[in-house]
């Protein structure tokens, strides 16, 4: 949960061994390049993308082979195979639906054949679709006609013509049926799923060349970025240089690089007017965390890592908002039919901790809250004993959800105090912890005190002195005369503005209750709803029972899980972020070997 230490790394090699020692660099996967020369977007070969088309396809099959290395036949046979299936496949979904939609639209008209127009003197049937409110026009018709079927809604009338009749001879617009019949459409469509069989079993055959397809890809993109490093580095006569940034724990590993290559490199400290990429470092773990930072947005090198932090708190908020223990069970049955699968990729391992971290903290707040698909338990049962939160309770719940704002928000301060130790700017952070955690303690004794006084309240001290703080040290001018000083107390009054707004972000986590108090009420609704419909129909009562209760808990369970990680992560990302992160950092990516 920290941010990688980074050294600059200056390396200068011979130019005869420069892709060799390129490729070695590639090898050890360390090092952040930074371009000294103009240099072009990443190559990719011409048949990248198809490769690239291929292997998403076969990946999404339902059912794979193995994977192998085959020894017979090649990439570019196994790509153009996998596409023209993948072609001839969407095809046959598409005249399967086509079919089925006939079938639905000539099944009231019945089984029936067209006979030679030689049979009929020339005449033609001509199909109509009236519903049954226009049904009186049919006897204005001078033409021939014939109700072949009725339902509820229409009249299926076949007329006779020559040609096409004029919409002032049927003022009702015809419908196409095809030219083929029931039967005849049913062969068609048992033959297309026929040949969608045979593709599928040609689909799946082709994933044995998935594995293949991976290492072809991963390197193309391999010799992409050596290409494109060798045009970031500076070539003389003799030599090349490359810079860049390596974790200065894997300095190390440059030596064993140097052993069998022409190559010199020096490394140095990071400058005050550098700005190095962000390299966060997380277990597995905790990582989650992390994910959410990076999707938002990354800190500075010179702020902190506030991954672990986000973790739990984001755990924390989500179990306020869902509320409930037996939505947690749920979610959890849930995880756990992925859980192997999602297992698959570090991104995916981390995912699944936030998700268990968010789930095993749900359940503990749903039992301390007491709801269980919105029912609580008796107070004389051990359920009943672990019910110490009462969502009833709208004074306490309201001084719990801004109580746990107010020490996220003096938490985030206190980090950035921490990171800027070494200034008096730190100062300034201190003194919004001084502000935002007396404030909280003088409104709970607003609360609790009759005849309330700002004068003879010793949170007021607290306060003072915070203001004080904000307003000297949030500037971080040097004062070398009487106007850098006014400067100062200028920045630090601007700064100042920022009350109402640490005032808002309380006030923001208030949410936490309102949101969950909403999810356990209806809860409680859905459950009230389903006892009387069961109580009031005497025949189905226990039908309609089920279907409320399995309606409105699915309901009440997505829109708990939604507002659960919207809110949540908006709580983390907007409110926590811009009082704890100062400035936004870019990701550091490393020059390494794919796969």
């Amino acid at each position: 949960m920290t941010i990688a230490v980074l050294k600059k790394l200056t390396l200068i090699g011979e130019i005869e061994a420069k892709t060799d020692i390129l490729d070695g660099l590639q090898q050890l996967g360390v090092v952040h390049l930074v371009a000294l020369a103009e240099h072009a977007d990443v190559y990719a070969p011409t048949d990248y993308e198809r490769q690239k088309e291929a292997l998403a396809y076969l990946d999404a099959a339902p059912a794979k082979r193995r994977l192998q290395q085959p020894k017979s036949g090649d990439i570019a046979d196994a790509v153009n195979r996998s596409l023209a299936n993948k072609v001839a496949r969407e095809e046959v979904l598409d005249q399967l639906e086509l079919y089925t939609q006939r079938r639905k639209e000539l099944k009231p008209w019945g089984e029936f054949e067209y006979s030679p127009l030689s049979d009929l003197a020339g005449y033609r049937l001509w199909f109509y679709k009236i519903p049954l409110s226009k049904k009186r026009l049919l006897a204005a018709l001078e033409l021939p006609w014939q109700i072949v079927n009725e339902d509820h809604n229409y009249s299926y009338v076949l007329v006779i013509a020559e040609e096409e009749p004029t919409f002032e001879q049927v003022p009702i617009a015809r419908i196409h049926v095809g030219n083929l019949s029931l039967s005849e459409l049913e062969q068609e469509f048992e033959k297309a799923q026929v040949r969608l069989e045979d593709l599928n079993a040609e689909r799946e055959s082709l994933t044995r060349w998935i594995l293949p397809l991976r290492i072809s890809l991963d390197d193309a993109v391999d010799q992409a970025e050596l290409l494109q490093a060798a045009e970031m580095s500076f070539d003389s006569t003799d030599c090349f240089v490359v810079q860049g940034w390596v974790p200065e724990e894997k300095l190390s590993l440059l030596d064993g690089l140097r052993q069998h290559l022409p190559i010199a490199y020096q490394t140095a400290d990071v400058e005050a007017t550098e700005e190095p990429p962000t390299l966060l470092q997380n277990s597995n773990h905790y990582g989650g965390g992390e994910e959410a930072v990076a999707f938002f947005q990354l800190p500075g090198y010179r702020s902190w890592d506030p991954s672990l932090l986000i973790f739990f708190s984001f755990s924390l908020f989500f179990a306020m908002i869902l509320s409930d223990a037996g939505y947690a069970f749920v979610l959890a049955l849930i995880l756990a039919a992925f859980w192997k699968k999602s297992g698959r990729s570090d991104t995916g391992i981390r995912i699944r901790n936030l998700t268990l971290s968010l789930i095993g903290t749900s359940i503990v707040y749903g039992v301390l809250v007491g709801s269980y698909f919105g029912v609580t338990p008796a107070e004389s049962s051990l359920l009943g004993h672990l019910h110490l939160i009462n969502m009833d309770d709208f004074s306490a719940m309201m001084k719990l959800s801004i109580g746990a704002g107010v020490f996220h928000l003096i938490l985030a301060n206190s980090m950035v105090a921490w990171t800027e130790r070494k200034t008096l700017q730190a100062l300034s952070s201190v003194g919004w912890v001084l502000v935002i955690g007396f404030s909280f303690f003088m409104w709970l004794e607003y609360l609790k005190t009759d005849g309330f006084s700002l004068s003879s309240s010793a949170n007021t001290s607290g306060i003072v002195v915070g203001i004080l703080l904000i307003l000297l040290f949030t500037s971080g001018r040097k004062v070398t005369r009487m106007t850098d000083a006014g400067a100062r107390i200028f920045d630090g009054t601007k700064a100042l503005y920022g009350l109402s707004k640490a005032f808002g972000d309380a006030l923001s986590y208030m949410r936490l209750f309102a949101l969950g108090l909403s999810s356990a009420s209806l809860a409680v609704t859905f459950n009230t709803l389903a006892i009387e419909a069961r109580d009031s129909v005497s025949a189905g009562g226990g039908i309609l029972f089920l279907l409320i209760l399995i309606f409105g808990h699915g309901l009440n369970f997505v829109l708990g899980i939604m507002s659960g990680v919207i809110h949540g992560l908006r709580l983390n990302l907007l409110e926590f972020y811009n009082w704890g992160v100062k400035g936004e950092g870019y990701p550091f990516k490393a020059f390494k070997k794919r796969g």
